[in-house]
């Protein structure tokens, strides 16, 4: 086994047709047209295969949809090369068929498909906040707020209703006194003198109490 067979050998298909040469090896699989040569491996899909034409610099091009394959003339003999692209027809058109006939299949397998299975139910929480209690929906009227306590009544002073007789009789004690002394001017002086400072006593007493708050 050559080393492009071996190479081939690891993508695990079946060749139903190849073609080793010094430079490389043509391979055709179910699905593919396999090209190995010393830098890798290169496949193209037989249905989107579409023409087989020369390409630049000594080569073949096999074109497909969107994508191409090179194959250079001096990697195969080219006698044989020829030989076997020609055979190349039948295996596209193979290819072309089944990928046609695969097509209504897949959309009645999408159409018939089974529904998703239903979703499991939702597990309980292992701890959960309690659920705060819920409103009244009647508002209850607020209740009258106290009325605020009442000041205290201030001290007041009440007035005396005997202060004006009391300034009266305090003017009229003093000016009796006054009357008295200047009248009787050759009276015992201790007798003026008590009387002065008796009068003048008593009318500052009177006024004394008339100015009082009680």
């Amino acid at each position: 086994m050559g080393k492009y067979e071996r190479e081939f050998s690891r993508l695990g298909e079946e060749a139903l047709a190849k073609l080793e040469g010094p430079g490389g090896l043509l391979a055709v699989t179910e699905a593919h047209l396999v090209f190995v040569d010393d830098t890798g491996i290169r496949r193209l899909e037989l249905s989107r295969i579409r023409r087989v034409g020369k390409g630049e610099a000594g080569t073949l091009l096999v074109q497909g949809e969107g994508d191409s394959l090179v194959l250079p003339l001096k990697a195969f003999p080219l006698e044989e090369l020829k030989a076997f692209l020609e055979g190349l027809k039948p295996h596209v058109a193979r290819a072309r068929k089944a990928t046609s006939a695969q097509g209504p299949k897949a959309s009645l397998t999408q159409e018939t498909a089974p529904p998703p299975p239903p979703p499991e139910p939702a597990k309980a929480p292992v701890w959960e906040e309690e659920p705060l209690p819920k409103r009244d929906s009647v508002e209850l009227a607020p209740e009258p707020e106290p009325p605020p306590p009442a000041p205290l009544p201030k001290a007041q002073g009440g007035r005396n209703p005997l202060a004006l007789p009391l300034r009266v009789l305090s003017l009229l004690t003093l000016a009796y006194t006054v009357a008295f002394v200047a009248l009787n001017p050759g009276a015992d002086p201790w007798v003026l003198a008590g009387v002065i400072l008796g009068g003048l006593g008593l009318a500052l007493t009177e006024w004394s109490s008339s100015t009082s708050s009680r």
